[in-house]
């Protein structure tokens, strides 16, 4: 499966499944989704949410969101 593929999944798993449970109380933190499960694994930040992930899924990859926001990090100046 391409990247673009599997980020398509984890915004469909996030939209279908995640996004109105996670919102409200984990807004700005860290989902990593496996897509193949639909397991997620939540962090204040990228390495946190990785750890968990790794720790259930050693071999698998994962996709990053943060929740609550289009984008998981912001380039530029304020």
């Amino acid at each position: 499966m391409s990247s673009k593929e599997r980020i398509k999944r984890a915004n469909q798993i996030y939209e279908t499944q995640l996004r109105e449970k996670l919102e409200k109380d984990y807004k700005g933190e860290i989902v990593a989704i496996e897509i193949e499960s639909g397991d997620f694994f939540l962090g204040k930040n990228e390495i946190e949410a990785y750890e968990k992930a790794v720790n259930e899924y050693p071999d698998k990859t994962f996709v990053y969101k943060r929740i609550g926001y289009k984008a998981t990090h912001f380039v530029g100046s304020l």
